[in-house]
């Protein structure tokens, strides 16, 4: 028999409240254009964003690339057009709750560190979450 009482495997990690906890310090060496950094956390973010108890609460392919589409709009850094995002994305937690709020909470922490110089690479990994939610099975 198995013992019930020792520790047991996270599934998720740091989590709060039922929202995933934003690892800031990979955000900035991302941001700062570690390039395995961004793979291995689109990666584990992408499966997570799958991972939800009601179908209802998934993030969709669509409402990530809403966001990528209008950071592909901005040809450069605009940091009130960037700011502007975060609103929207407010209200999408806010409807659809679920991974729909992880995912606002990692783009908002995310676009706080974003500057002219980083830009480029905030695009690539929200590009990247995108490619990955999409492999993984997203729709």
């Amino acid at each position: 028999m198995k013992d019930l009482k020792g520790p047991r495997p996270e599934k998720e990690k740091k989590v709060e409240g039922g929202v995933q906890q934003v690892d800031e310090d990979k955000l900035r060496r991302i941001l700062g254009g570690d390039a395995k950094e961004l793979n291995s956390y689109a990666n584990e973010l992408a499966k997570s964003y799958l991972n939800a108890r009601k179908e209802s609460e998934k993030l969709t392919t669509s409402q990530i690339r809403n966001v990528l589409d209008e950071l592909q709009r901005m040809r450069e850094f605009d940091e009130a057009a960037l700011h502007l995002i975060r609103p929207k994305l407010a209200y999408a937690a806010g409807r659809h709750g679920g991974r729909v709020k992880d995912f606002q909470k990692l783009l908002d922490t995310t676009i706080k560190i974003t500057n002219r110089e980083n830009f480029k690479n905030f695009k690539n990994f929200v590009e990247a979450i995108v490619a990955y939610h999409r492999y993984y099975g997203g729709k």
